[in-house]
């Protein structure tokens, strides 16, 4: 069997109108799914700034903090983010090639990164954990999803109120 009848997973895209001068630009629905994933023009531009010392004095913090042995494995969301991410962003596929294993396990690499871009793909993660609380209350209650999705909002503010209130009620008892 010839080497041409196999696909290589991790081709590059051709660019149609470039001439292959630059990164392609991603269609509506890869557009889409970089939207949810949290793969913004902010992250990559922050992940370009990043350097394997970065990740190893970070892993070093969360060594002594104790936090890589309590880090879970990746969720779904986490582990298409990290495909898509790689995928995008260059600089960050070689500091993982050149701290992994060698310097670092793979779980450990992941949890410094989620670390490092939480500030710019929380919000993006909240969403999908969202999106997916109501798909699943969607289908264990077989309500319409608009009855639901007023319940998850409403479930969450009460939570975020609730947390909020605790301290500056304690605060006000106090004096």
């Amino acid at each position: 069997m010839a080497f041409s009848s196999f696909t290589w997973p991790f081709r590059r895209r051709s660019s149609s109108a470039g001439g292959g001068a630059g990164p392609s630009k991603p269609s509506a629905a890869e557009g889409k799914e970089e939207e949810e994933l949290g793969v913004t023009p902010q992250l990559l531009d922050f992940l370009r700034t990043l350097s394997p010392d970065a990740f190893k004095s970070s892993a070093v913090q969360l060594n002594q903090d104790g936090a890589v042995e309590a880090a879970g494995e990746l969720s779904e969301w986490q582990q298409r983010h990290a495909v898509l991410v790689l995928g995008r962003a260059k600089e960050l596929a070689k500091i993982r090639y050149d701290l992994c294993p060698r310097n670092m396990k793979d779980k450990q690499f992941w949890t410094v990164y989620f670390l490092l871009t939480r500030s710019y793909i929380l919000l993006y993660e909240l969403r999908a954990i969202q999106k997916e609380k109501v798909r699943r209350m969607e289908t264990e209650n077989g309500k319409p999803k608009d009855v639901i999705t007023v319940e998850v909002e409403m479930q969450e503010s009460k939570c975020s109120r609730g947390s909020q209130t605790l301290p500056d009620d304690s605060g006000t008892q106090d004096s």
